[in-house]
């Protein structure tokens, strides 16, 4: 028996909501690409991305594809789903160093505690109020929302990672919570080892087998992100941005983005906006 399926695509990129209420049968959701998707999964099995990809509830997960992909929630599941296109998400995430912090976070997957606190369990409920109601200046008032609930969601992260202990997938989630924090401060990763009370080695084996990335590897893709996020959505100068990702000389700054990427900062804003001169794009997910 083929899997109904409920597109939530519209034919601009707006915030989807969709809440799965108990299904007799199987179904599936038709996810748009370049989004991010919130799930708050109070009981049930959904699979996210293929057949593999199985979560159980009551789990609050979190997750961004480039591509188009399907959440097929199997029978009996229940919860709120709310999807995000890319150009919202940098809207309502502050300008900020906190700001920077939640997109770095909000980069990976979470699968976070299965108790939803009582004030994010408000906002999701005011958010879908919000969202469903025929107010004036209820869209204002829904992003309001959605910052909040993107606020909490960093926050959950943020204390997870940080109390995870010394397991190797603590250790690596650890190690990229701090990444997130202090990538700028080109810190050697001898420092991030000493400041997780590991040895160097343990550090590397572990960040290698959850990211497929040395640390070193991992620490320069994040600054090559950031500076593809600046030269692509900024007017900044080349020398400006490598001042603002902590680089002292933008020469180096330059050699650097050359080596990691094969084009000078200049080469690649230039080659950016003739292929994307509608609308700026992110590289939270790269590569």
């Amino acid at each position: 028996m083929p899997i109904p399926h409920r597109p939530i695509a519209t034919r601009r990129p707006t915030t989807g909501l969709h809440q799965i209420r108990s299904p007799l049968s199987r179904i599936a959701f038709t996810l748009p690409p370049r989004a991010s998707h919130l799930l708050w999964l109070e009981y049930g099995t959904v699979r996210l991305r293929n057949a593999e990809d199985m979560r159980t509830g009551p789990r609050l997960l979190w997750w961004t594809d480039d591509e188009k992909h399907e959440l097929t929630a199997e029978i009996g599941a229940r919860g709120t789903l709310v999807t995000i296109p890319e150009a919202t998400l940098r809207q309502v995430l502050p300008v900020t160093p906190i700001g920077a912090q939640m997109q770095r976070t909000l980069s990976q997957d979470l699968n976070l505690s299965p108790e939803l606190p009582e004030h994010m369990e408000e906002l999701l409920t005011g958010f879908m109020r919000e969202r469903q109601a025929d107010e004036p200046g209820a869209d204002i008032a829904a992003a309001n929302y959605l910052a909040l609930l993107l606020l909490q969601l960093w926050r959950l992260a943020r204390r997870d990672l940080v109390h995870l202990g010394g397991a190797p997938q603590g250790l690596s989630e650890r190690f990229v919570l701090m990444a997130a924090r202090r990538v700028r401060d080109h810190l050697s990763v001898d420092a991030y080892a000493r400041d997780l009370q590991v040895s160097r080695n343990r550090l590397g084996s572990a960040v290698k087998r959850a990211t497929g990335l040395s640390p070193r590897a991992y620490l320069h893709r994040l600054l090559v992100r950031d500076a593809m996020e600046l030269l692509a959505n900024t007017g900044m100068p080349v020398s400006q941005i490598a001042f603002r990702l902590g680089y002292s000389d933008p020469a180096y700054f330059t050699r650097f983005f050359r080596r990691e990427t094969g084009q000078n900062p200049g080469a690649f804003r230039r080659s950016f906006r003739r292929k994307n001169s509608i609308e700026p794009q992110s590289f939270a997910a790269w590569p």
